[in-house]
């Protein structure tokens, strides 16, 4: 699949309109139309804004053949069903990875202790 058709399966996804999803990031709606329709493409920084709005992966939106975006579904589900998890996700998203390696030691630590 190319960019234009994954950018509107994942925004239809989330449920969102051209409109909405333009809003969120910060574009026109004329762009993201673009962006699905007429093979623009838009710049890294956008991009990311967009993959961080539809909370998927860049490679998902690049992906053509579609192998990551099953993976990333049910992933997705399972998230989306647990909202502990989903939060812990939130705050996680917002670290560096210096902070994330020092919770997961944290908690591979705190598993070791329990058994």
């Amino acid at each position: 699949m190319s960019f234009s058709k994954n950018l509107k399966k994942m925004r239809k996804k989330r449920g969102l309109t051209q409109k909405e999803l333009a809003d969120l990031v910060g574009i026109k709606r004329s762009t993201v139309a673009g962006y699905e329709s007429k093979n623009q493409e838009p710049s890294y920084e956008i991009l990311k804004k967009i993959s961080d709005t539809l909370k998927c992966s860049i490679d998902t939106l690049l992906n053509f053949n579609g192998d990551n975006a099953v993976k990333e579904k049910a992933l997705l589900k399972k998230i989306t069903i647990n909202k502990d998890l989903e939060k812990l996700l939130d705050n996680l998203k917002d670290m560096d990875s210096k902070e994330i390696n020092f919770y997961r030691k944290l908690i591979e630590f705190i598993e070791t202790e329990k058994k």
